[in-house]
């Protein structure tokens, strides 16, 4: 009936089947999967640790001291022969998705970097013009440390800058994909997939790294963010979004929105622009009409960025792009392009808190707090983050079933969010995310010693290829 239902959603197994055999005479058997993790660390790229698996329940642990994180920083010193203009990757693609840092003017002065690169990652690649053409050199990590420094010098080939504007300004670059369930406190059970909401996300930090380009140019750091909802495989997300930790609005002179279908690489189309809002007019798209509303607060210290208009997308049915038969590769996403423009600065030696407060929103990944809204108005973020100031019913609504001292984990270790700093594919509906990443469980298991590339290592058709 309805109230054994009501009943089983809010207990634990063990509960629902005291409940179970005491409420049925006849009970043939009862099925009943757990996801538990014993402890969790204090890290706020949290994980799911396990869930049920398609043939039975299982369950491991992971110790309190376990690193969920599936990025890290290095410290980067790099210096070249003569004055020239290079960029470091994460991977020897070289792609724009795995850019750490663009233009960044060099010469034999030592120029000190802190960089966010993914946690698997054990080489930088540093890109640099040479007189025979653009050139790549390895730069070799040491992934057992973190505090490790690392000396790259540029090959003696290296040429100088063409002009002024290459050598002027140092970009900055952050990009992935962020995962949620939406259950909320409730644990996921068969249905932990982590694919109720999927989003891309990238930062890209501009700052001036030459003194005399400042009195022309009246140069003023900057942030550029994108949101892009790639897939949408639950009934009750209705808005994404993101709390710019550490961006205090002191250091926020213009604010620019928009909103945009992605449609390819460098193909976009522009739907909506504003200032501190921007809003799309009901149209047909996706075969569906559709809404879509940005909004900018910087009004409440750190800046909420809230991108609405989930519910309109897909059905209750075959959901956006989660489910097998029904996926449209190609079709577009909704884009949420904000770019934030900082205070004049008319020195580089001026307000240096600002030019951190801008750069840490690339290198220290904690200031980068994405979260979902549900049909009810509760937020769902990602471990150990804080609910955003328009949230204020946490306590109630979380009803003591979190770990003590840390946000959006509950006492059997479960959280509802990841986020990953590579284009990771998502999971199909109903597939289970540790089935979708096989590896997953060995670097849960591990305390994330082991597999720290399960990202890239799904399970064929097991994941969305395209969408």
């Amino acid at each position: 009936n309805k109230v054994f239902f009501h009943y089983i959603q809010t207990k634990t197994p063990y509960v629902i089947l005291k409940y179970a055999m005491m409420k049925t005479n006849n009970l043939m058997y009862v099925l009943v999967g757990a996801f538990m993790i014993s402890s969790c660390s204090d890290n706020v790229e949290g994980v799911n640790g396990s869930n049920e698996n398609q043939t039975g329940s299982t369950e491991y642990t992971a110790s309190a001291g376990v690193d969920w994180a599936t990025s890290r920083n290095v410290s980067v010193s790099v210096s070249s022969p003569k004055t020239t203009v290079v960029s470091i990757y994460s991977d020897k693609d070289c792609s724009e998705a795995t850019l750490l840092v663009g233009d960044l003017l060099v010469s034999s002065t030592t120029t000190s970097l802190e960089l966010n690169i993914p946690i698997h990652c054990e080489t930088l690649y540093l890109k640099y013009n040479s007189v025979s053409g653009k050139k790549t050199m390895p730069i070799a990590l040491n992934t057992n440390t973190r505090s490790e420094v690392v000396a790259a010098i540029v090959p003696e080939d290296c040429v100088q800058p063409t002009s002024e504007e290459d050598a002027g300004f140092r970009f900055y670059h952050n990009t992935g994909v962020a995962m949620f369930e939406d259950t909320w406190p409730n644990e996921s059970g068969n249905d932990n997939d982590m694919n109720d909401v999927v989003f891309e996300y990238d930062l890209k930090v501009t700052e001036c790294q030459k003194e005399d380009l400042l009195p022309a140019q009246g140069y003023k750091e900057g942030l550029k963010l994108t949101l892009d909802i790639r897939a949408k495989g639950g009934r009750y997300p209705i808005k994404l979004g993101v709390v710019l930790g550490g961006l205090d609005k002191k250091y926020i002179e213009t604010v620019a929105t928009r909103i945009l279908l992605k449609e390819g690489q460098g193909k976009e189309t522009e739907l909506a622009t504003g200032e501190m809002k921007a809003e799309m007019p009901q149209q047909q798209l996706f075969g569906k009409s559709q809404f879509c509303k940005v909004t900018v607060d910087t009004e409440h210290g750190s800046p909420v960025i809230i991108m609405d208009g989930l519910s309109a997308l897909g059905d209750n049915t075959n959901f956006f792009q989660t489910t097998k038969g029904f996926i449209n590769p190609g079709q577009g996403m909704l884009r949420a392009e904000i770019i934030l423009g900082a205070k004049v600065r008319t020195s580089l030696t001026e307000d240096l808190d600002q030019l951190k407060a801008y750069r840490a929103l690339i290198t220290d990944t904690h200031n980068q707090n994405f979260f979902i809204v549900t049909n009810t108005n509760k937020e769902i973020h990602m471990k150990g983050y804080r609910p955003s100031y328009l949230y204020t019913n946490y306590e109630a609504d979380s009803a003591g079933e979190m770990m003590e001292g840390v946000p959006y984990c509950n006492k059997n270790g479960f959280v509802w969010g990841i986020k990953v700093p590579v284009g990771v594919k998502h999971a199909y509906e109903k597939v289970l995310f540790d089935n979708a990443y096989p590896e997953f469980r060995a670097w849960v298991t591990s305390n994330g010693a082991d597999n720290k590339d399960w990202y890239l290592h799904p399970a064929a058709e097991k994941v969305v290829e395209a969408w």
